[in-house]
């Protein structure tokens, strides 16, 4: 079956479109367009005034419970893009969530060794590390308060939502949250080392 033909609109120096010729009667019928709205074929350069297209008397005259071919087909894209394949991560993506837990552990066992072995040393540890967490989290707050009130208003009542954003999110946010988590896993190690040295102490 030969596809009708597709049109662009010009509103307020903005194009739309394109638009089969059902979409375009129901634009007509409603009164976002007019017989004087330009308009242009798809594949053609020349604008003109929709009345002054040969397919205007068409549309003018069709009926309300004519289906639009172009809108059914943009429905079944989108509904072929829900069921598709689960995307998995990218190999750099694991990679580097792998190398933000392992460097994580590290940092808190490294943290933990040498709190052990000095005690002023740990107590400096614990402070940076909680200095670190602290300046990360408000900085990602700050870039979160950056987002429109829509997204923090769903952040905000939709239970689970700040999850899925910031996984969505993740490289805008992965050098705050290196930070916080390597600072954490410090502050964390060196705690559990002075807590230690406390309790060993008779």
């Amino acid at each position: 079956m030969k596809p009708g033909p597709l049109f662009y609109i010009q509103r307020d120096e903005n194009v739309a479109g394109p638009y089969d010729l059902v979409q375009m009667a129901g634009l007509l019928r409603k009164k976002i367009i007019t017989a004087e709205t330009m308009t242009r074929l798809d594949g053609e350069d020349a604008w003109k005034a929709f009345s002054w297209q040969p397919q205007f008397s068409i549309a003018r005259e069709m009926s309300p419970d004519a289906v639009s071919t172009r809108a059914m087909e943009l429905d079944e894209e989108a509904m072929a893009a829900k069921s598709g394949p689960i995307l998995l991560p990218s190999r750099e993506t694991v990679l580097k969530i792998g190398g933000l837990i392992l460097g994580a552990f590290l940092a808190g066992a490294c943290s933990y060794l040498i709190a052990r072995l000095d005690t002023t040393t740990g107590y400096g540890l614990l402070i940076g590390g909680v200095a670190a967490v602290a300046i990360a989290q408000c900085l990602i707050l700050a870039r979160v308060l950056d987002e429109d009130y829509l997204t923090l208003g769903t952040m905000a009542f939709i239970p689970g939502y700040d999850f899925f954003y910031f996984v969505t999110n993740i490289w805008q946010y992965f050098n705050l949250f290196f930070v916080k988590y390597v600072g954490g896993a410090v502050a964390m190690g060196a705690a559990l080392a002075l807590r230690a040295t406390v309790l060993s102490v008779p």
